[in-house]
């Protein structure tokens, strides 16, 4: 097929991409939002405390909020999703950043700190 040259640059002119990104209250995804948002698409963010993320996109026509946990188990996050998936008709770029860590060496934290991961990933 013609190379459209879409994942290289964004014309104005075409539709906008729908995007789904977790994990938005800070860091990478918060950052993440802001990019997609000036490239002029739309997204649906998520963090697990909707409080956190709400008062920064309140007001944007092209931002959607919700709150998700993604360590609540798949039907949660299945419900989540489909209601996204309903508010521009779908979606074309699905993120999933949230995450969690620790600091310092895995090893060095013993069995706590690998139950601690295994029970959040």
């Amino acid at each position: 097929g013609k190379d459209t040259g879409r994942a290289h640059s964004h014309s104005t002119m075409a539709s906008p991409l729908v995007w789904f990104i977790t994990g938005t209250s800070t860091g990478l995804g918060k950052t993440l939002v802001s990019t997609v948002l000036a490239r002029g698409d739309l997204v649906i963010a998520t963090a697990r405390t909707l409080s956190d993320i709400d008062t920064v996109w309140a007001g944007n026509p092209n931002v959607r909020t919700r709150q998700l946990d993604v360590t609540s188990g798949p039907a949660a996050i299945k419900a989540v999703v489909d209601e996204a998936a309903g508010f521009w008709g779908r979606l074309d770029v699905v993120v999933n950043n949230a995450g969690a860590g620790l600091p310092g060496l895995l090893e060095e934290g013993g069995y706590v700190h690998v139950r601690w991961v295994e029970q959040r990933i």
